[in-house]
C-alpha cells in the first residue's frame, strides 16, 4: 500500500469511489441528494494486504458521502448508507491477489463528483457481537483471539479524493486494508486499528505473479513481504504501491495494480535473508492473476543476517518510520533510496523496539521473462545502514528530513525522532476537557492505566497515556482534566479539515475491568484550541 502520509494527505482513491457507498447500503436513505436524478453504477470487492495473522476480523456497519473534502462528521449534507445489518468478515481471506465477491453490485449513484468517504465500523466492545466471536473486530493468532480496537470508530474512517460518477456506465472498484501494517499491538492483550485506506480502480488495473524459493525449498518463517514501488512524484525516492506475502509454496501475487505506470521495481524482504530488488517490471492494464499476468522467474532467496532496531518520536506517538536503502552500481541510470522497511510507532509511547533489519548486502536485477541474474552490492547507506524518515498525516504534519544521511545501523540501531512539525501555515493546538465516570460509585478507584487519543479522520494523530506518564493517574482512577496537545489546526489561518475525534480507554493493569468514552466527541480545532469532556462508560 503506497505511504501517502510520507508527503501528502492519502487522498488515494481514483475515479468513481463513490460508488462505494450505496453498495455498502444495500438500499438505505440519504440525509440529502446532490441535486441530479441521473445515475451511474458500480460493483464493489475488497482486498487486503496481508499480515503476520491467521484472522483479522472487522464489521462493516454504514458508508457516507460528501462533496466536500474537509466535512466534519457533524456536518450538514452527508449522504448517508446504513448496511440493514452489520457485514463481519475475514480480511486476511482477502490477500495475495484475491479479492472478496462483489459484496455490492450494479449499485446505483447519482451522477456527481464527491470529495470524502467515511467507512463505518461496528464499536468493537459494542454489545451482541455476531456469533462465534467475542467481539465486532478482532484478530486471531493460532489459538489466541485479540480484541481489535477501533479508535472514534462512532465518527468513521475518511478517505479523500476526487470521485466522480458517469451517467449510464457500471465501474468496478476495490477497497483494499493493510493488515500487516496497520494492525498495531496496543497494550499486549489488545491490538490497534491505524487505518490508511486504498481504493484500485479494477477497470484500470494490472497484475504481477511470481515465486521465491529458499534453498530449494520454501518456509514461511522469514516473513517474506513483497512490494511494488515506483518513483515518487518528485523522483527523490520510491513509493510502495501494494503489498503481498507469499502462501506456502512460496507463490506470490500483485494485484490489484494501478496500470497508469508501465513498470515497477519489485521488492522482496525476508528476515534472515537478503533483499532482492528486481527493476522495471512490466504491467499490462486489463491484466489480472488469472489472464495474462506479468510472470516473474523463480527467484531464490539467500540467507543472511539481521539487526534489532529501536525507534521513538517525541510527538505525534501516531506517526510511523520509513527506512529506506540505495542501490550502487546498477549501471540502469541515477538511484534513488528504495522504502524497504515500515513500522507504526506504539500509539501510547511513541516508540517501539525489535524491529528486525537487514544487516546484508542487497540484491538486485533487471526483469527478464526467462531468468533474472542477481547482483550483489553493498547499499549506498552502508551495509545494515538506512535512511530513517518519520511521518505522520501528510494533511498536518511535515516528515522529518529526507533524504537524508544513513541514520541507522547495525552499531547504531537506535533513531530518535524530534517531533514533527506542522504544515504551514496551521498551528499546533490544543485539547482539554474533563473526564468523568458514568457511574461513580462502580467505577472509582477500579482502573489505574488508560489513554486518551485524537483521532483524525480515523487515524489517530497523537495520544495520552498513563504509559507515557502525561494522563494523570487521578484522571483514570475517578476523572478529572486532560489536555493534548500537538494537533494541528488553525489560528490565523483556518484549517478546513480540523476536526478531531476525542475518545479514551481505561482498565485496570490486572483483568477485571475497563471502561470506554462513550460516545467519542468531535471537537473543532479550524480556528484555534478546543474543549471536549468525555464521560467514561463501563465495559464489565
Amino acid at each position: 500500500m503506497k505511504r501517502f502520509g510520507l508527503f501528502t494527505l492519502f487522498a488515494i482513491c481514483v475515479v468513481g469511489l463513490a460508488a462505494f457507498l450505496p453498495a455498502c447500503s444495500g438500499g438505505g436513505s440519504s440525509s440529502s441528494t446532490p441535486g441530479t436524478t441521473a445515475q451511474g453504477a458500480a460493483n464493489l470487492s475488497l482486498t487486503d494486504a496481508p499480515g503476520d495473522f491467521d484472522h483479522v476480523w472487522v464489521t462493516v456497519n454504514a458508508v457516507w458521502f460528501h462533496t466536500d473534502p474537509d466535512a466534519g462528521p457533524n456536518d450538514a449534507a452527508w449522504l448517508k448508507y446504513p448496511l440493514p445489518s452489520p457485514v463481519t468478515l475475514d480480511l486476511i481471506a482477502l490477500s495475495n491477489g484475491a479479492l472478496s465477491d462483489n459484496f455490492w453490485s450494479g449499485i446505483k449513484l447519482p451522477v456527481g463528483v464527491y470529495r470524502q468517504i467515511r467507512l463505518f465500523l461496528v464499536s468493537t466492545y459494542a454489545a451482541n457481537p455476531p456469533g462465534g466471536h467475542s467481539h465486532f473486530n478482532e484478530t486471531v493468532i493460532g489459538s489466541n483471539t485479540f480484541a481489535l480496537r477501533i479508535p472514534d470508530a462512532d465518527n468513521g474512517i475518511s478517505i479523500v479524493g476526487t470521485f466522480a460518477i458517469t451517467e449510464g456506465t457500471t465501474r468496478h472498484f476495490s477497497i483494499e486494508f493493510n493488515v500487516g501494517d496497520d494492525v498495531v499491538d496496543f497494550n499486549g492483550s489488545e491490538y490497534i486499528l491505524k487505518p490508511r485506506l486504498e481504493c484500485f480502480d479494477l477497470d484500470n488495473a494490472a497484475a504481477i505473479k511470481g515465486q521465491i524459493s529458499t534453498d530449494g525449498t520454501f518456509t514461511t518463517a522469514p516473513k517474506f513481504v513483497i512490494k511494488a514501488e515506483s518513483l515518487s512524484a518528485d523522483s527523490t525516492h520510491h513509493v510502495i504501491h501494494r503489498v503481498t506475502m507469499p502462501d506456502n509454496t512460496g507463490k506470490f501475487i500483485l494485484y490489484p495494480l494501478p496500470a497508469d505506470t508501465s513498470s515497477y521495481d519489485v521488492v522482496i524482504r525476508g528476515i534472515g535473508y537478503e533483499t532482492v530488488i528486481v527493476k522495471d517490471v512490466p504491467v499490462t492494464k486489463g491484466t489480472t492473476p488469472a489472464f495474462d499476468p506479468t510472470q516473474i522467474p523463480l527467484l531464490t532467496m539467500t540467507t543472511g543476517t539481521d539487526y534489532a532496531a529501536s525507534a521513538s518520536i517525541a510527538a505525534p506517538t501516531g506517526a510511523w518510520a520509513d527506512f529506506y536503502q540505495t542501490l550502487t552500481s546498477t549501471g540502469t541510470g541515477t538511484e534513488v533510496p528504495y522504502d524497504i522497511r515500515f513500522r507504526h510507532f506504539n500509539p501510547l509511547t511513541g516508540a517501539f523496539t525489535g524491529f528486525m533489519m537487514s544487516n546484508s548486502p542487497l540484491q538486485w536485477g533487471v526483469y527478464s521473462s526467462s531468468t533474472i541474474t542477481l547482483n550483489t552490492v553493498n547499499p549506498a547507506e552502508g551495509v545494515g545502514g538506512y535512511q530513517a524518515v518519520a511521518a505522520g498525516d501528510g494533511e498536518l504534519y511535515n516528515p522529518s528530513a529526507f533524504p537524508g544521511s544513513a541514520n541507522i545501523t547495525s552499531s547504531s540501531p537506535t533513531v530518535t525522532f524530534a517531533a514533527l512539525t506542522v504544515v504551514s501555515p496551521y498551528s499546533a493546538n490544543t485539547v482539554t476537557g474533563l473526564i468523568s465516570m458514568l457511574s461513580p460509585s462502580v467505577m472509582d478507584n477500579k482502573m489505574n492505566t488508560g489513554v486518551v487519543f485524537a483521532v483524525h479522520r480515523g487515524l489517530i494523530t497523537n495520544a495520552i497515556s498513563t504509559f507515557a506518564g502525561n494522563l494523570p493517574l487521578a484522571d483514570v482512577s475517578s476523572g478529572g482534566t486532560y489536555t493534548i496537545s500537538d494537533l494541528p489546526g488553525g489560528n490565523t489561518t483556518a484549517l478546513p479539515s480540523a476536526f478531531y475525534g476525542i475518545d479514551a480507554a481505561f482498565w485496570s493493569s490486572t483483568p477485571g475491568f475497563a471502561a470506554i468514552a462513550f460516545p467519542p466527541e468531535v471537537v473543532d480545532l479550524r480556528n484555534g484550541n478546543g474543549t471536549a469532556n468525555l464521560t467514561m462508560f463501563p465495559l464489565w
